[in-house]
């Protein structure tokens, strides 16, 4: 059960609270003395305002076989790459569910053949991707779109459109306390550009249609572990977006155990984010912005735990303020926090084409879309 609270009413007259109830299911069965497993996991969510954020998706399901030095997956999976925290450059195999939040957290399913080889040093995994996953969007009723409406099919340079095979490698390894890992990616990029649909209409929301390009990316993403240091790094190398185009982000957390003399353990985190990109880069795109954030963990038997940080751009002032907590009630309820809020910048009317085209006001977008949400989990 989830509740949502905005700072004020949307910007195109959108309400002040969005209630939705969301369900997720999960299961697996093992077989062949535990060579063999199937694993699904289900997700839905009816939400009171925006008919777009109703929706349902096959997060996973898929079979797994082990062998002697390999593993093989079969069937819509989700995959993980990265090790930073204000964003995930790297992570580039599944779409974002974008109507569920607008931090690229949650991901849907992906179709997908995944070999995991690791007679050689370290782990080399090769992936076939068929058919491709659109990113969803808020409805004219839901937030988080500011000005904008996204519309219409997308349209994709590739020949096959949405049923273009993509492929990548990965080789991941670990020595001492570095944790590496080393990517490409050729395909359909799961980042959307966008094109303007029909007229703009000045006081009319903006409608926008997803372009997807071809692109070809080779990434790194590390981790070093020192003491209480963590060093965190992603960073690719992209093709098929106009010119090529380099972006990373690289930081560090700082862990003070048993902090001020609690059981309670503190980290301290920082964070700069480069995208070289430019005109091109994804709406909310950090250019050249800086993270700092704190995360604490009670280390109590409710779980208690928080992670609280600003994103900020020293070049326009803007800034992206954000809060996550959870803590356990009891033996199956769990209650979340989240915040996000942007201050720094002024709110894009609708049919300001030029303020939302404007690269120093990457957040004007969402600046009407300040909100804290609530959320109550149950558990069986």
């Amino acid at each position: 059960m989830q509740l949502r609270a905005f700072a004020e009413e949307g910007t195109l007259g959108q309400e002040r609270t969005q209630p939705s109830t969301a369900g997720t299911l999960e299961g697996w069965r093992e077989w062949n003395d535990g060579a063999s497993r199937f694993t699904f996991e289900l997700f839905g969510r009816l939400d009171g305002r925006d008919r777009r954020r109703t929706h349902g998706d096959v997060r996973e399901a898929y079979l797994t076989h082990l062998g002697d030095a390999w593993t093989l997956h079969l069937g819509v999976k989700r995959v993980f790459w990265g090790t930073t925290e204000a964003k995930h450059l790297v992570d580039v195999l599944n779409q974002v569910d974008f109507v569920e939040d607008l931090d690229e957290e949650t991901r849907l399913g992906q179709p997908m053949v995944q070999l995991e080889l690791r007679r050689v040093p370290g782990t080399l995994e090769l992936f076939l991707l068929p058919g491709f996953r659109q990113r969803s969007f808020p409805g004219p009723e839901g937030r988080l779109g500011g000005p904008v409406i996204v519309d219409g099919d997308s349209r994709f340079t590739a020949s096959q459109g949405i049923l273009h095979t993509d492929w990548a490698v990965r080789w991941s390894g670990r020595a001492g306390g570095l944790d590496v890992g080393l990517a490409h990616f050729d395909g359909t990029s799961r980042e959307p550009e966008f094109e303007v649909l029909g007229a703009v209409v000045p006081g009319e929301p903006i409608r926008l249609r997803p372009v997807h390009q071809l692109v070809t990316q080779s990434s790194v993403d590390a981790q070093y572990v020192v003491g209480d240091w963590a060093l965190k790094l992603e960073a690719f190398h992209r093709r098929g977006e106009g010119r090529p185009s380099n972006a990373f982000v690289a930081g560090f957390e700082r862990t003070f155990v048993g902090a001020f003399g609690t059981r309670a353990d503190l980290g301290v985190l920082a964070e700069y984010l480069h995208d070289g990109r430019g005109d091109r880069a994804p709406l909310l795109a950090f250019e050249r912005d800086v993270f700092v954030g704190l995360r604490v963990a009670l280390n109590d038997f409710a779980g208690t735990r928080l992670l609280a940080g600003l994103i900020h751009d020293h070049r326009t002032g803007e800034n992206l303020w954000v809060a996550e907590g959870r803590r356990r009630l009891g033996d199956a309820w769990e209650l979340t926090m989240d915040l996000r809020a942007v201050s720094g910048v002024g709110t894009t009317e609708p049919g300001d084409l030029a303020a939302l085209l404007d690269p120093r006001r990457k957040l004007g977008l969402i600046a009407g879309d300040s909100y804290l949400q609530l959320e109550l989990r149950r558990f069986f």
